[in-house]
């Protein structure tokens, strides 16, 4: 038997104009599913974007509840007689009731491009993406796997590497490259409180130490926290 496949939707945050999807405070939702890496990133990138109160975070329950009705049905008016899985992180159009996107990749890509930065109180206008990063960025990105949040050796003896002589991932700046490794990091089991005990991939690097005190002392700020206070983190 032939497991449902997850339907791939790439729409994309365009300008007021020339697109059917242009940046509107209060227009869009997001919905995630807690404890997952790519939810984490998502709800992180949000909150240091200064967009808590311009997009709304819809954490994803079990078949039945409100959630999963509404996204159940922006998936049915995007998809024809749509009866597959609900993929997500999804981004949602409230005024069409339609998914944008359940590409995760493209959604941070938007939320930065199209909708920030805004004004946060922990890192003012925080340009996550800075273009002169871009390429390096979309490279880290890639090495992770956030679906099954197991990576092999190589993206953590770099990223272990990178840290022991700078405070970021990429210099002196936070990116999102950090918040990508750090929701990686956590999904392994880096934070005890989460609930889980340090994946064999992470338990046995020999740069454990410094992994584990830079994802600790990212979880103290306010983004990182509020992320994981509302149960995002990874167990």
């Amino acid at each position: 038997m032939r497991e449902a496949v997850e339907p791939v939707v790439r729409e994309r945050i365009g300008v007021a104009g020339g697109h059917g999807f242009y940046p509107a405070p209060h227009r869009y939702a997001l919905y995630l599913t807690p404890r997952r890496a790519d939810a984490l990133r998502v709800a992180v990138t949000v909150r240091l974007l200064g967009l808590a109160e311009t997009l709304a975070l819809v954490p994803l329950d079990g078949p039945g509840s409100p959630a999963y009705e509404s996204l159940r049905r922006s998936y049915e008016a995007t998809r024809r007689h749509y009866a597959g899985p609900l993929a997500v992180p999804a981004l949602c159009d409230r005024w069409t009731g339609r998914v944008v996107s359940n590409h995760t990749p493209d959604i941070l890509r938007d939320l930065h491009g199209r909708f920030g930065p805004g004004e946060s109180a922990e890192c003012g206008a925080c340009a996550l993406r800075p273009a002169a990063l871009g390429a390096q960025t979309d490279r880290l990105e890639a090495a992770w796997d956030f679906a099954g949040a197991v990576p092999g050796t190589g993206p953590l003896d770099a990223l272990a590497a990178r840290l022991r002589h700078a405070p970021y991932v990429l210099g002196e700046r936070l990116t999102a490259a950090d918040v990508d490794a750090w929701s990686a990091l956590v999904a392994l089991g880096a934070l005890p409180e989460t609930g889980g005990a340090p994946h064999r991939a992470l338990a046995a690097h020999p740069g454990r130490g410094v992994l584990t005190a830079w994802t600790r002392g990212l979880a103290d700020r306010p983004a990182f926290k509020e992320a994981l206070a509302e149960g995002y983190g990874v167990g």
